[in-house]
């Protein structure tokens, strides 16, 4: 890996990239679906128990001083119970990167492609993302940099749309008619999913702590984005209708009309392939890390190439949008396992250590 040090604007960017996959453009359809009424709300209630994860996250670089998350588990926790955990969470992080990549590659099948076979393109995005990978960390946050400058460019054609905004749409009302307030609170923090990355990135960020305050900017604007995105879909179309739009965003973009550009929201979605590589490339660089960690020996990009084979293989069990995101609804509990678990451990492992020390 690169020793170069990731600057912490980068780190932000990387956070912010990763967790704006996909979801963007069914989160409008989720919200109205199991909160009803003003949905968007609950992106606002959601983003303050994610900022105290993020909190328990930095704690672990404070008290760890800033060792790597693989070091300070070692450090207080036997290998023999270190080993299944490695194999659940890399197993978890490299099947949510597989799954980012099959769930685009089947809407773009379904939108642009439906006589090519979503195994073949989703071969060719595989491939666009082990070339990543391989270049390192660092130079993937650079890329990423080159990528988010790309996708803001779309921003200003969310506003075209505040000419067809109504307030009527609204409605005065909170939460009703939602189908459930509790699942669809697990589905919304599954879409800010990506910070929990940045415990990953500890031996990789710039000395001291100031990178930690940029982790929550980069969660800043993926909410930033959230919201903008769903208070405008909920304004263009309205809380009945959404439930029934399985691609909100598009559909509204689809009203957009450029005499050079037909078909503006196809060609937006194959230009969001940018932020898909990034998203699952994170992925994939955190499972390799981890595998690498249980077999040291093995040079990291055969780890990665062997883990990214074995997750294609995987992908093709599902056939359809409908199993891919239920495949979602199961890995987003270990992406919480990931956020919340692997932290607590980590400060178990570190009170361990404290306490073999005070012996010593």
């Amino acid at each position: 890996m690169s020793h170069e040090k990731l600057h912490r604007f980068h780190i932000a960017l990387l956070i912010f990239n990763t967790q704006t996959g996909v979801v963007l453009f069914i989160l409008p359809r989720t919200v109205a679906t199991y909160f009803g009424t003003n949905g968007w709300i609950a992106l606002i209630l959601m983003f303050i128990p994610i900022t105290l994860n993020i909190v328990l996250i930095t704690s672990v670089y404070r008290l760890g001083r800033g060792a790597s998350i693989f070091t300070i588990l070692k450090s207080g926790i036997p290998r023999f119970l270190l080993i299944p955990i490695y194999l659940v969470i890399g197993s978890a992080l490299a099947m949510v990167g597989c799954m980012v990549i099959k769930q685009y590659v089947m809407i773009y099948q379904l939108l642009i492609f439906p006589q090519t076979s979503d195994i073949i393109m989703k071969l060719v995005v595989d491939i666009l993302v082990f070339l990543l990978v391989t270049k390192g960390i660092y130079n993937m946050s650079k890329a990423n940099l080159f990528f988010v400058f790309l996708l803001i460019t779309m921003v200003p054609l969310s506003f075209i749309f505040m000419r067809d905004f109504d307030l009527t749409r609204m409605s005065p009302f909170i939460f009703k008619e939602g189908k459930g307030f509790a699942q669809g609170s697990i589905k919304v923090f599954g879409a800010y999913m990506g910070y929990e990355l940045s415990i990953f990135l500890f031996p990789y960020a710039e000395k001291g702590k100031k990178w930690l305050k940029y982790i929550h900017l980069g969660n800043s604007l993926t909410i930033f984005i959230y919201l903008m995105v769903t208070v405008i879909c909920y304004g263009f179309f309205n809380y009945r209708e959404l439930p029934h739009l399985s691609f909100p965003l598009l559909d509204m973009f689809g009203y957009l009309h450029f005499p050079f550009v037909e078909r503006v929201q196809n060609f937006l979605y194959s230009f969001f392939l940018l932020s898909i590589i990034i998203t699952s490339g994170m992925y994939y660089w955190s499972s390799q890390a981890v595998f690498t960690e249980l077999i040291p020996r093995l040079p990291w990009k055969w780890v990665l190439f062997l883990v990214m084979a074995s997750t294609f293989f995987v992908s093709n069990i599902p056939k359809s949008l409908i199993e891919v995101e239920k495949w979602f609804g199961v890995l987003i509990y270990f992406q919480l396992g990931v956020a919340i678990g692997l932290p607590l451990l980590a400060l178990v492992a570190l009170l361990v250590q404290k306490g073999r020390n005070n012996h010593a």
